[in-house]
């Protein structure tokens, strides 16, 4: 009699209906993974049961083996897989445990197979045959079993103790739960009990099997039961999702048939759920006149879709009457379908929008109306449609007042809309106190009533009144917006509402203009004096040239530069100059008047635009020459800030357009021109532009440009003149600059040293200039040269006030390998103007450096005398204005008092620029010994210098 192996048979046949029906269950939308991971542990069930029957029927040694090896690897993919269902079941992942013990079961699989004999055992000796009580024989192997059978055995167990574990704590209340947990205990009973038997410790028939097989029985009907009941659960929270949703909710059939509908859907359509049972959507004529049928069709063909909103009346449908009145309805369909995409029925979903829909219209009405336009038409356009969406008389919108804040000014005025005149009243004993600076007031009748005071509305015939409040991004009152009816306002929520929106952005307008407002003053007006500024000025002038180009006309440019402005900043703060350029920028705006723009365009520098009328030269000017006449008296005579007085002088440029200019940044650039040469005749000057500036401008800038390039074009050459005493004898010489420009030819000194020295490259130059005189000398001792003295160098102020002058000239000085006594630096008085303390430094550090100091044209400074005593100098040098003046007829007191202080101070004194026989003879009787001129030599060049020292010694 056979129990064992049908039983197996029948329980192998349980847990592949079982694995079907869980397969079923886990590939269902969406993927339920404990159904898919229970599915393949009863897969693993079988072939563990098959695998058993085979072993327990086996004769030959070696087929029994590799059914043992099967039956193995069955049951460690069992506990894998079962070990990752546990924890999908219960939601406790701990994927480093649940990775590192798939792998250990993993490896022992690959042992299981690599091993002859399993991983059970070590060697078998035979097969036995079990006889069971009731007769049935089973075979069973006679071997040693190995360490690894004992290792995978615990193994297994610890990994069922670990569900048994996890279970307990997880939903430990559910019934479900309950059910697993029998489940894992039976297999753990079975378990021990087949490990018992499989050790050969026990000799009976192995429950280990059938503990696997029944387990996943148990664990099957468990977990379809707790399917069913999240199914049902899931079934009853969606009826009553349906029943308790606040939307109108009808579940239709493919064929149109209404299947169900909630209460929302009662509600809304006025009418009992068991009255529309033969209602097909398909027949209702409304859908079809109002275009929303193919929708409704292709969402019963399995097309979700949005309806959009369309107007509905219940009266017009015979099965559902409702109330008789039109609903605006939005409308959602989509379809329920069957696991075989079928359409098992479709859900309506309606939204009542009537509300929302007249809102949105009437916002849509204003948007439509104003969305594009700013400014005056905006609040036009603002007002009319305010008026006309709530059928009111009158609407306008006003501002407070600056300078009142009890008073508004309206910016648009509609009645019985048309734009009407602004006005400006008191907001006291008005309803309008009540909303400016507060919230939106309403008066829906009886206003008059409310406000006796108010002469505005009897005027009006106002009945209702409704007023809102406008305020900037800071919460400051901008005004109100306000709507009067001579009927009494009905709907006064959803008045206020829109009324509120229209508000802000009616709030958002005149912030908008405010702002730009700020922004044109603050970009055309100058911060200080309030004039108007650089690019309000080329605005206006560039409409002034365009206008003149249609009427023929002519204008005239004033540029306006105040005279040692500076000097007031620098010694009195730029407060005080703050103060004088208010001062200035108010004398002239007096003084022009109407007649002319004024603007300040940085600094202390100021324009005047003026329009000279029909275009004539000669008026023209003389019109630009008497208004800059007034303009210099104006500023000449005293400003008083505080206690001080200031005189304040000016230069000024002026040029003619269009005659001079045909654009604005033409005009500007003559009038600079013209301001330029105006200073450079000594400031408190006039100066008209004139062609000859442009060609002196040209000319300065192809200077600039040369002088940029003149040392490495080697451009540069030094010519030397003599230094001579009254018998003609040598006692050194001057180091003089030439210039040998390729284009323009020779530059003499008193044209490019000015622009070298303005434009900074005097620096460089002068540079050049002491390192090639100390070249020239060292030549000069090597070739045995009969030069006699010192020789001069000129040192300009920009240089001589570099903070490393005195380390460049000893660097020099040093390469060359020269006695510093031969040389003499010339500087004037300029140069010492600036500090005179640090001045005084740099002569002596320079004395201590061996090198002698002269003063150059001395008697022409501010305080010659005064700084002489302070300087550390070795000579002084007569300037060649006072050379020229001498003559018999007269005296020289000046003169003869620069030799008297040069003797009493032990200095050398050489008088420049000699150039006749009658003035050596005057300075040698005045007590001159050194001279220099064009009477003894001019300027040569080093190789003429040579020979007219060779000359000179063999003469002398």
């Amino acid at each position: 009699m056979s129990i064992i192996i049908p039983s197996l048979y029948l329980l192998s046949g349980i847990c592949v209906y079982a694995m079907v029906s869980h397969l079923f269950f886990g590939l269902r939308s969406p993927l339920d993974y404990r159904h898919l991971l229970f599915s393949g542990l009863c897969l693993l069930s079988v072939l563990f049961a098959f695998s058993h029957i085979q072993m327990s029927q086996m004769t030959d040694i070696d087929e029994f083996i590799t059914a043992l090896k099967w039956n193995l690897a069955a049951a460690l993919a069992f506990v894998t897989l079962f070990l990752w269902f546990i924890a999908c079941y219960s939601g406790k992942r701990p994927l480093h445990l649940l990775i590192g013990l798939s792998i250990l079961f993993a490896v022992l699989c690959v042992v299981n197979f690599t091993q002859p004999y399993s991983l059970q055992f070590d060697n078998i000796s035979g097969l036995r045959t079990l006889r069971m009580p009731w007769g049935e024989t089973l075979t069973r192997a006679e071997g040693h079993n190995g360490g690894l059978a004992f290792f995978t055995a615990v193994a297994i167990l610890l990994v069922f103790i670990y569900a048994f574990y996890i279970l307990a704590k997880h939903n430990r209340h559910s019934r479900a739960t309950l059910g697993m947990k029998l489940a894992v205990g039976l297999f753990f009973i079975c378990a021990i009990e087949g490990i018992l038997a499989r050790l050969s410790i026990i000799n009976f028939v192995e429950l280990g099997v059938f503990g696997y097989l029944g387990m996943v029985v148990l664990m099957s009907l468990v977990l379809s039961h707790e399917t069913q009941q999240r199914l049902l659960k899931s079934e009853n929270r969606f009826r009553s999702l349906i029943e308790q949703s606040p939307f109108s909710i009808q579940i239709v059939a493919p064929d149109g048939r209404t299947l169900h509908v909630n209460s929302a859907w009662e509600k809304l359509w006025g009418v009992k759920a068991d009255t529309v049972i033969d209602y097909n959507i398909l027949a209702d004529k409304q859908l079809v006149e109002h275009g929303v049928m193919p929708i409704i069709e292709e969402g019963l063909a399995g097309i979700a879709s949005e309806i959009p909103p369309f107007v509905c009346n219940p009266a017009d449908n015979p099965t559902a009457l409702g109330p008789f009145r039109d609903r605006w309805l939005r409308a959602f369909i989509y379809p329920v379908k069957e696991v075989d995409e079928s359409i098992r029925e479709a859900v309506l979903i309606h939204e009542d929008v009537t509300e929302k829909k007249h809102t949105e219209d009437a916002i849509r009405l204003i948007s439509a109306g104003v969305a594009a336009e700013t400014g005056e038409h905006f609040f036009q356009e603002l007002m009319q449609s305010l008026a006309r969406l709530f059928n009111a008389d009158f609407s306008f919108i006003a501002q407070l007042d600056e300078h009142d804040p009890q008073r508004v000014n309206t910016l648009v005025v509609c009645a019985h809309g048309k734009i009407v005149s602004n006005f400006s009243y008191d907001l006291r004993n008005t309803p309008c106190a009540n909303v400016v600076g507060n919230h939106t007031c309403a008066y829906p009748r009886d206003v008059q009533r409310l406000f006796p005071k108010d002469q505005l509305l009897p005027e009006m015939g106002v009945e209702s009144y409704i007023g809102a409040p406008m305020f900037d991004a800071q919460g400051e009152p901008l005004g109100l917006i306000v709507v009067l009816d001579s009927k009494p306002l009905e709907h006064i929520n959803q008045v206020r509402e829109i009324l509120e929106i229209f508000v802000a952005r009616a709030s958002a307008e005149v912030q908008r203009l405010r702002a730009e407002s700020d922004i044109r003053r603050m970009a055309y007006q100058d911060y200080l004096t309030g004039l108007s500024n650089r690019a309000h000025l080329h605005e206006h002038l560039s409409e002034m040239l365009r206008q003149m180009r249609l009427t023929r006309g002519g204008g005239a440019l004033l540029l306006i530069d105040l005279d040692h402005f500076k000097t007031i900043n620098d010694a009195l703060g730029h407060d005080v100059g703050d103060e004088v350029l208010l001062a200035v920028a108010q004398r002239l705006a007096e003084t022009i008047s109407e007649r002319a723009f004024l603007a300040r365009i940085g600094g202390d520098e100021f324009v005047v635009l003026m329009d000279t009328g029909p275009r004539h030269t000669d008026e023209a000017e003389n019109a630009a020459r008497e208004l800059a006449q007034k303009v210099m008296e104006k500023l000449l005579s005293p400003i008083f800030i505080g206690e001080r007085a200031f005189s304040i002088g000016a230069s000024i440029g002026v040029t003619l357009f269009p005659e001079n200019g045909e654009n604005e940044l033409d005009i500007m650039r003559h009038a600079d021109m013209a301001l330029y040469q105006a200073k450079s005749l000594g400031r408190s000057m006039i100066q008209f532009y004139l062609p000859s500036l442009q060609t002196a401008a040209a000319n300065r800038l192809r200077l600039e440009e040369g002088l940029r390039r003149v040392i490495d074009n080697n451009e540069l050459e030094l010519y030397f003149q003599p230094l001579v005493d009254a018998n003609g004898r040598m006692v050194g010489a001057e180091t003089l600059l030439r210039w040998h420009h390729p284009e323009l030819g020779d530059i003499p000194p008193s044209i490019f040293i000015p622009v070298a020295e303005e434009t900074g490259l005097i620096k460089s130059i002068g540079g050049w200039v002491f390192e090639q005189a100390c070249a020239s000398y060292k030549r000069w001792q090597r070739n045995g040269a009969p030069f006699t003295g010192h020789l001069s160098i000129n040192v300009c102020p920009w240089q001589f006030a570099r903070p490393d002058f005195v380390a460049q000239v000893s660097d020099i000085i040093n390469s060359h390998q020269i006695d510093a006594s031969h040389l003499m630096l010339e500087l004037t008085e300029t140069a010492f103007l600036y500090d005179l303390k640090e001045s005084v430094e740099k002569l002596e550090k320079l004395r201590g450096l061996g090198l002698k100091v002269a003063l150059d044209d001395f008697g022409t400074g501010y305080s010659s005398l005064a700084y002489l005593k302070d300087l550390p100098l070795d000579l002084i040098k007569i300037d060649r204005a006072f050379v020229s003046e001498l003559n018999p007829a007269t005296e020289h007191p000046l003169v003869e008092s620069i030799i008297a202080i040069g003797q009493h101070m032990e200095l050398e004194v050489i008088a420049e620029g000699v150039e006749t026989a009658m003035q050596l003879d005057i300075l040698t009787k005045l007590g001159c010994v050194n001279f220099q001129g064009y009477f003894f030599s001019h300027p040569l060049p080093e190789a003429d210098f040579l020979e007219w020292m060779a000359r000179n010694q063999t003469t002398g």
